[in-house]
């Protein structure tokens, strides 16, 4: 029997004891040596695990077993996410330590995801790239719009944690999702899965395989899948009559994939794949949980009339909403607190609140968003292998198409209407790889090249703002409607990279890894925004920069408005407007970096893995459009450095087999890519005129800011934490798992100065260092299998599987800064959800489940998404958002509620 060398991990001290209590390594059982890795393959190197399923990833670009791959990684099969009801990318966070994946509050068709406390960067344009990067049949997916698809017709997803510098496609900070579907096999097959449900549920997924010839077999697969909103709409106008009643958060998604796999050779194999999709959503909406009154007055009034329609407006009673609608107060007198009982007054904020409250999952909504998106992805994948060398070639065309509303939302008026679009996206790559091994064995390295473009004109967004504090769109400064219009902004990126990684076995139980890469990004954005305010004088007009003046009619929502202003929206660094003729312009960057892996792994024992890495990642640098002043438009490239020590390891406790993998790492993160959301006051006044100072804002005296999400660079940060996952069969017909991580990320300098024609929040805080990132701080996951034969049971079916899965995080940190501390703060939540299945119905391939998810229909929030160092992120909402993080005001706390409990029944035939 090895010696247990704790000496050379120290976390190997833990297995050493457990040694000495009996509680004993698989591989010690056998009490032999594992084989030399000069004589068998990385992948067969310890043999297999007794009691567990072989879990095969390609994290080093060939076939290994999970357990031997030493760095932090979840996989799971079709099988896997059946059982637990993952049917999109965002549920894997129930399943995967460490792993937060949340949709975009505007974009319902938008996921931001985080692994290791590395974020997204917020944005709808192309010119930032993602922490995590993510490939579907190693086809890179720049843009996370298109992700909320369904998974199906899967062989595998896999989940690789921490920096991605080397091998994998395109260079990551935070890691790398790889969803893989089932190639072509040369067997003819298939499967039927009908799926129905409560809230309109009605999924369809197929799929045929057909061999063609010994040497050609094609696949198809089709996935269709409709549910209607979880969020009732309650609105109604009993001034007018008018009602909506469509649910916020209904999908519709078609999805089709095609593939041909053709074998001329033992040798060589070409791949043909073809994805396309399209998504169909009724749009996100916030649910009113209540309102909260602070001290600082609204426009000279009472601080509660903040609060929309609350009280008579500035020089009148009702406000008009950009569709006309009237909108009478909620006080007739507000200093008696009397209420009014005017028919028009039942849309006012304080009345809609009231409304929802006896319904967590509602929204009194005038106006339903909606996006709308279309997706193509055409890959080609050749294969060849010489004498023990293999090569891969990749290329791929992806292409789509965008656009969607989000206009006031979960708000029973309309003042705030944002349309967004990209009406033409194209991505292509290239990508060649060389595996092979030398020194009979002992080597095993991989090399290779990859290229990568994307690009997209005319893609931006369309803003409209009107104040209601005011009683109807007037051509007074601060009462006009203002569109804010980037529709023609676009670019082009373009990235270049070599790399090469080797492992070699220096004793048969001990291995170094060694990589590097070298990245090229080029960066080019073409950045125009214009700002038009209507209805217009030539007195106002004349208020504004560089403004043209139009004495004709502007049309918005049937509605005609007279006169209109039209200037530059952008500034120069010094927050002067620009000229109308220098109003387009195109900014031009290169960033290049080289990055590397190392990594020490050691079998302490067989089937006892243990493990050091160290790797350096990189996201390329970016060119914000969205940004107003050109000297906050480009951000810097971040870097980080992660160390990882971990171990993986098959036990038993008796006879009963145990397995447990955990991790733990830091994180430096230097130079991070943040938004800051900051009040731009170039087009500002305050009431009876002037420019919007700092103490008139602080005041809420400003008409007219904006909200610009600036781009930084936030100085350093660090990131540190553990992931621990177990499994353990108890008795053969039960599987237990239970999973978790812990996060600690802060920054440790992030100031920044203010750039010229931008004010401070009104909080006042320029320097967030010791600033938590918005995410929970403990993740845990638990799930138990029982599954019984038909035999067994009497029952004329093949086996009856019932599983529990759980699912928990902590509360929400985040910068509170300017908010309602603790009302605005998401609360930690359980959800928990139960699957039943019977397979093989009575030999006729058919098999029956039935589900629930959120079985104890847990009220949970999703918090903003926001920026990544301040201005709300990680925060719940509220309304109205010109006072979103203004410390003191008045307003109603909303947030987008979770799914609450559905049912649902399943049918798979099997051919």
């Amino acid at each position: 029997m090895r010696r247990c060398r704790s000496v050379i991990f120290p976390l190997t001290a833990a297995i050493c004891a457990g040694a000495a209590a009996g509680l004993t390594p698989l591989g010690m059982v056998a009490a032999q040596s594992p084989p030399s890795g000069a004589q068998l393959s990385v992948a067969d190197r310890a043999g297999n695990s007794p009691g567990f399923e072989e879990i095969i990833v390609t994290a080093r670009r060939r076939p290994e077993r999970v357990q031997d791959v030493p760095i932090a990684i979840d996989s799971f099969s079709q099988a896997d996410l059946d059982a637990k009801r993952i049917r999109t990318l965002q549920d894997l966070k129930t399943v995967s330590p460490s792993v937060y994946i949340q949709a975009d509050q505007f974009q319902q068709d938008t996921v931001n995801v985080t692994i290791r406390g590395l974020r997204n960067y917020p944005s709808n344009n192309i010119q930032f790239d993602s922490a995590t990067a993510i490939y579907v049949d190693g086809v890179y997916l720049a843009r996370t719009q298109g992700l909320a698809g369904t998974l199906f017709d899967v062989d595998r997803v896999e989940i690789e944690k921490g920096p991605q510098g080397t091998l994998v496609g395109r260079n990551s900070t935070g890691g790398a999702i790889l969803y893989t579907t089932i190639q072509p096999q040369d067997t003819f097959g298939g499967y039927l899965n009908l799926t129905g449900g409560d809230y309109g549920d009605r999924e369809v997924e197929a799929a045929i395989n057909i061999p063609i010839s010994e040497k050609l077999a094609v696949r198809g697969a089709f996935s269709y899948n409709i549910r209607d909103g979880y969020l009732d709409n309650i609105y109604a106008n009993p001034a007018t009559g008018a009602r909506n009643a469509t649910a916020a958060l209904g999908y519709r998604k078609l999805a089709g994939k095609f593939s041909a796999k053709l074998t001329p050779t033992d040798d060589f194999d070409v791949i043909f794949r073809a994805d396309l999709s399209e998504e169909h959503d009724t749009g996100s909406a916030y649910h009113d949980l209540g309102y909260f009154v602070g001290t600082v007055p609204s426009q000279g009034r009472s601080s509660i009339c903040g609060i929309p329609g609350t009280c008579n407006t500035v020089g009148g009673t009702t406000f008009t909403d950009l569709k006309g609608r009237v909108i009478a107060p909620y006080f007739s007198n507000v200093a008696t607190q009397t209420v009014n009982t005017d028919p028009r007054a039942y849309n006012a904020l304080l009345h809609s609140v009231a409304r929802q409250a006896s319904n967590f999952w509602s929204t009194d909504q005038a106006d339903s968003n909606s996006d709308v998106d279309h997706f193509q992805t055409y890959s080609l994948e050749a294969n060849k292998s010489f004498d023990g060398v293999n090569v891969k070639w990749l290329g791929s065309y992806r292409t789509y198409d965008s656009v969607g509303t989000a206009i006031s939302r979960g708000l029973p008026y309309d003042t705030a209407q944002y349309q967004f679009q990209v009406p033409d996206y194209n991505a292509y790559s290239s990508e060649v790889s060389v595996n092979g091994t030398d020194f009979n064995g002992r080597l095993k390295w991989t090399a290779g090249f990859f290229y990568f473009r994307e690009e997209a004109n005319n893609q931006g967004s369309a803003m409209y703002l009107y104040s209601p504090n005011f009683p109807q769109p007037a051509a007074i400064a601060g009462h006009q409607i203002t569109l804010t219009d980037t529709t023609r902004n676009g670019g082009t990126n373009e990235s270049y990279a070599g790399y090469a990684q080797a492992t070699y076995s220096i004793l048969p139980d001990l291995r170094l890894t060694a990589g590097v890469r070298y990245t090229i990004d080029e960066r080019d954005a073409n950045i125009a925004a214009t700002s038009v305010r209507f209805p217009a004088t030539p007195a106002t007009n004349a208020a504004v920069a560089n403004s043209q003046f139009n004495p004709g009619s502007i049309m918005l929502n049937g509605i005609a408005y007279q006169g209109f202003s039209t200037s530059c929206a952008l500034t120069g660094a010094e927050g002067k407007v620009l000229k109308p003729s220098e109003c387009a312009f195109n900014v031009s960057k290169q960033f290049e970096r080289p990055t590397w892996t190392l990594a020490l792994d050691y079998d302490l024992f067989e089937h006892t893995l243990v493990y050091f890495t160290t790797r350096s990642g990189y996201r390329t640098g970016a060119i914000n459009t969205g940004a107003t002043n050109a000297s906050v438009t480009v951000a810097r490239p971040e870097t980080v450095q992660d160390y990882e020590i971990g171990l993986k390891s098959d036990w038993q406790i008796g006879t009963v087999p145990v397995r447990t993998n955990f991790a733990l790492y830091n994180t430096e993160y230097q130079n991070i890519q943040v938004q800051i959301a900051l009040p731009n006051a170039t087009f500002a006044s305050v009431v009876g005129g002037g420019p919007c100072t700092q103490p008139a804002l602080n005041a809420a005296l400003c008409n007219g800011t904006t909200t610009d999400n600036v781009t930084l660079n936030a100085k350093s940060a660090r990131i540190y934490g553990y992931e621990w996952d177990f499994e353990v069969k108890p008795i053969p017909d039960l599987t237990l798992t239970y999973g978790g991580s812990y996060l600690h990320a802060r920054y440790t300098d992030f100031s920044y100065g203010l750039p010229a024609g931008y004010l401070l929040p009104a909080s006042g805080n320029s320097n967030l260092s010791g600033s938590p990132f918005p995410l929970p701080q403990w993740q845990m996951n638990a799930s138990a299998t029982y599954t019984l034969t038909g035999e067994r049971l009497g029952l004329p079916v093949a086996e009856v599987a019932l599983t529990a899965n759980w699912y928990w995080q902590s509360k929400f940190l985040a910068n509170f800064t300017g908010f309602r501390f603790p009302d605005q703060q998401a609360a930690g939540y359980g959800m928990t959800n139960f699957r039943l299945d019977v397979q093989n119905i009575a030999d006729t391939n058919l098999s029956l489940g039935a589900f629930v998810t959120n079985a104890f229909d847990k009220k949970a929030c999703q918090p903003e998404s926001g920026s990544t160092g301040g201005g709300g992120a990680g925060v719940l909402n509220s309304a109205p958002n010109a006072t979103f993080g203004v410390p003191n005001t008045s307003g109603t706390l909303q947030c987008v509620p979770l799914p609450p409990r559905m049912f649902g029944f399943t049918a798979r035939y099997k051919f």
